[in-house]
């Protein structure tokens, strides 16, 4: 039989010790986080006394060397040097969104350059997993409608449209869910260093905004019938692109960035835009996704537009046997359709130029130690 273990009471001075050791670990954690904070905001103020510096000095600049030099100085202060982006121990305005839902004094920013790349590597990887969500929920959607249509028109039972139709309600909410999170987690990439350009984050915004108002559409409205299939259509092949651009997209961002021409925390922009070196593969893709966004968008507008200059409805009920309220969702769900593609569009183009400009400048980069610099192709080549 094993021996009982013996427990010996704990006396007074036993106790005295430990309230003892207590109040001492936690003056050591006060002296500790009042000297962070001290030596974060003596930092903050030399970050921002440097970064106007190399501004005025940008200015004043007589000769392409010295632009050289000064474009070092500034790639190591927005994040190529070992210290990650110095720019974010600088107080930042929070995003609107992330004010609205978390609150002015909520802290996004992490100051550690480890925790930084964990959440762009997260971010990465959510959109790995939402691009073949989308690709599948939208495919197995379609072909069940498609199906559905066909068994109708041949007069044959059990189309399961309605159950359809609540899939399509449920791969609406499930969109709301991926812009918003899209949304959230780029603004917090932002703040911690990430170059995101603003409209692929407001594309977001609006896309949570036009899948809010089709989830608030009557499923059985004819409009909305009309429009469904197409709708699918589009969704699958925006799946199939985001898949492609990922894997694509994030090669030759970790190329770049052990090349020294990206910043640790850049990321892959939105789902409609592309990067250097994809003209011939992954831009066809995408300007077409673009244009049959518009042309969905004009289909849908074009269809219902009557019903939104009609004045039935606007002051009074309409008639129960009415379509208005759902063909006036619709047309306004194809207005804002055709505002994002065009502006997809516009940005995408906007960021062919600007790489063009950036590949006719003279590459400037923070020089890595040569051990470390091994190291990083290394690890590039094994992705």
């Amino acid at each position: 039989m094993d021996e009982e273990e013996v427990q010996v009471p704990i006396i007074v001075q036993d106790a005295e010790k430990l309230v003892t050791r207590c109040r001492n670990l936690s003056t050591r954690v006060a002296s500790y986080n009042s000297r962070i904070v001290g030596e974060g905001e003596s930092l903050a103020e030399e970050v921002k006394l440097v970064k106007s510096d190399i501004s005025r000095a940008i200015k004043r600049a007589a000769d392409d060397s010295t632009l050289e030099e000064l474009g070092r100085a500034k790639a190591v202060l927005e994040g190529h040097g070992p210290g990650g982006d110095m720019r974010k121990l600088l107080k930042q305005p929070t995003p609107a969104l992330l004010t609205l839902l978390l609150g002015q004094q909520c802290n996004l920013v992490t100051l550690q350059r480890k925790e930084a790349i964990k959440l762009k590597e997260e971010y990465h990887a959510f959109r790995d997993r939402c691009g073949v969500i989308l690709f599948s929920f939208a495919l197995v959607l379609l072909v069940g409608l498609l199906r559905a249509d066909a068994k109708r028109e041949a007069g044959e039972p059990f189309s399961l449209t309605p159950p359809f139709m609540v899939g399509v309600q449920g791969f609406l909410a499930w969109l709301l869910y991926f812009y918003t999170a899209m949304a959230l987690r780029e603004n917090v990439l932002k703040v911690n260093g990430s170059s995101i350009r603003p409209w692929w984050i407001h594309h977001h915004y609006w896309a949570a905004i036009t899948m809010a108002l089709l989830l608030t559409l009557p499923v059985d409205s004819s409009a909305v019938q009309a429009f469904v299939r197409k709708f699918l259509w589009w969704s699958t092949f925006q799946g199939l692109v985001m898949m492609v651009q990922n894997r694509y997209q994030r090669r030759r961002m970790y190329t770049r960035i052990a090349l020294g021409k990206n910043r640790a925390m850049d990321v892959v922009s939105g789902e409609s835009s592309g990067g250097s070196g994809q003209l011939l593969f992954l831009y066809p893709m995408l300007f077409c996704l673009q244009i049959l966004q518009c042309w969905i968008g004009a289909c849908m507008l074009s269809g219902t537009f009557l019903a939104v200059i009609s004045p039935e409805g606007w002051l009074d009920p309409e008639a129960h046997e009415s379509d208005l309220r759902g063909s006036r969702g619709v047309a306004l769900a194809g207005a804002l359709l055709i505002f994002m593609g065009l502006g997809n569009f516009r940005n995408t183009v906007a960021t062919i130029l600007e790489k063009r400009k950036r590949k006719a400048r003279p590459v400037v980069q923070y020089s890595q130690p040569p051990a470390k610099a091994a190291a990083a192709g290394e690890a590039t080549r094994l992705l």
